[in-house]
């Protein structure tokens, strides 16, 4: 877990600040990569994508059957909770694994009700800030997430795969970005850090 706030980088002695340095740089380059990789090629992208998530789930559903198995003598409700979890999570691991396109279009729903959640609650929340400073954007940002998911929706599903890993590789080239700043603000702190101790 990483920490962004500039005040809360300043508790850190300098040995904390350097690894939050290097470890910062290697995460930017590696979203960088991998986001211009999801731009330039995102067929391939999705597929890579879909088989991480596929394998994501497959790890999950073996977590929960562990867990079911070491769970002892709880009640009868937390191990049926940890048998219906673990086959969920199988049974969308191996779909993801053995179609990828399938498993790109579940996740592209998962997006599109995202953003139609995010969109509702943006628009809700510029209404209640009526007439205060940024409402308008509120409202605006609101309406653009909803006619972004409902021009996603309406794709046919290569499209949707497609339009899915550009998304994807957009928003890991802005993580990165923060990543980078992140960089730069612990510099910041260590410069002012050894400033200070001089």
């Amino acid at each position: 877990m990483f920490i962004f706030n500039q005040q809360a980088l300043r508790t850190f002695n300098e040995k904390t600040l350097s690894q939050y340095k290097r470890h910062a740089t290697i995460m930017a380059v590696l979203l960088l990569v991998c986001g211009i990789c999801c731009l330039i090629y995102p067929i391939a992208a999705g597929v890579y994508l879909s088989y991480a998530t596929g394998f994501m789930f497959l790890v999950c559903g073996f977590y929960s059957i562990y867990s079911l198995f070491s769970a002892g003598k709880k009640q009868l409700k937390a191990k049926f909770t940890y048998a219906f979890f673990a086959i969920a999570w199988l049974l969308l691991g191996y779909c993801f694994l053995v179609n990828p396109v399938i498993g790109m279009n579940s996740l592209a729903m998962v997006f599109c009700c995202l953003f139609i959640l995010g969109g509702i609650f943006r628009v809700a929340s510029g209404v209640q800030m009526f007439r205060s400073p940024g409402y308008v954007w509120n409202i605006f940002i609101g309406i653009l997430d909803l006619l972004i998911a409902g021009v996603w929706l309406n794709m046919d599903p290569d499209k949707s795969y497609v339009f899915t890993s550009i998304f994807i590789g957009v928003e890991m080239i802005f993580s990165s970005l923060a990543f980078i700043s992140l960089r730069r603000n612990t510099k910041l702190v260590a410069t002012d850090k050894l400033a200070n101790n001089n």
